[in-house]
């Protein structure tokens, strides 16, 4: 069946399947409850927190060092739809990724509509590249970075694959690996929902910032997760990248994950016997 195209569906079920608030509508607690999980994990003994690696208010960065030197380094990029939410909500990931021998850092950056989208691009690449010239003090190794995000931060995990970063100081074959959780990769529906005041984006940059649209320049081993219980066009974006993951060579695994909304996917992240986590770990070894 031919897919339904978006001038077809009224701004109503384009909310509903493209703004998770609206599909959760439980999603303050989940949210909250976040903030309280993460908030213990921040104060842990040797937590680095807020190091600046640009001038923007929000530029900063929570380490969590590995334990033994040479660890791949996950560098987290939180969602929240380019204009809401903060690395403060997602700490609670850090314990299973420490156990499993990693460090650990949790990347924030300035919000729409203070900074552009492409804005906000550039600054979360500034930030892979304080990371890795900073890698040492970390215990980390700066040829082992793995990406993770989700929903717009899987978007910028995405946009950090696909960017051509040659003449900037960084070797695109640093980033082993990339999980990109629960993630929109083909902005053409943010125009036409309730986001879109903040966030403001042109017809070039949904054509400029879509990864769904750019060509693949990563050969980053990939895992793209989405939750069961998310919408219907919501899941389809996560295969549709998937499957342009695999016809450029990638290696992508899909994940859909049963009985998860939106909020709930990320909270697997803190247990460590979750099959999400488990898939998150695994990139580790890449």
């Amino acid at each position: 069946m031919p897919k339904v195209t978006l001038a077809a569906l009224s701004n109503e079920t384009l909310n509903q399947q493209f703004m998770p608030r609206i599909a959760v509508p439980t999603h303050e607690k989940w949210l909250t409850e976040d903030l309280e999980l993460s908030a213990k994990v921040r104060a842990r003994p040797g937590a680095r927190l807020d190091v600046p690696y640009g001038p923007g208010p929000r530029q900063k960065l929570d380490i969590f060092p590995a334990a033994k030197p040479g660890a791949p380094i996950l560098i987290w990029i939180h969602g929240g739809y380019w204009r809401a939410l903060s690395k403060e909500h997602y700490t609670s990931i850090a314990p299973p990724l420490l156990a499993a021998g990693a460090a650990v850092v949790l990347v924030g950056y300035d919000l729409c509509p203070t900074v552009t989208l492409s804005q906000l691009l550039a600054e979360t690449r500034a930030a892979l590249r304080w990371v890795r010239g900073h890698a040492a003090e970390m215990g980390g190794d700066p040829d082992r970075l793995i990406l993770a995000g989700n929903s717009a931060g899987a978007h910028i995990c995405a946009m950090a694959l696909q960017h051509d970063w040659p003449g900037e100081t960084f070797p695109v074959e640093s980033i082993r690996a990339a999980a990109l959780i629960t993630g929109i990769y083909d902005l053409a529906p943010v125009p036409r929902i309730p986001v879109q005041e903040e966030v403001r984006l042109t017809p070039a940059d949904v054509a400029q910032l879509s990864p769904m649209l750019l060509p693949i320049r990563a050969k980053a081993k990939c895992l793209v997760a989405v939750g069961g219980d998310e919408p219907e066009m919501w899941i389809e974006q996560s295969r549709d990248y998937h499957a342009k993951l695999k016809v450029a060579g990638v290696d992508s695994q899909l994940m859909v994950v049963p009985g998860r909304h939106h909020f709930s996917i990320t909270r697997d992240l803190a247990d460590e016997g979750a099959p999400l986590t488990q898939a998150v770990i695994a990139l580790l070894a890449s």
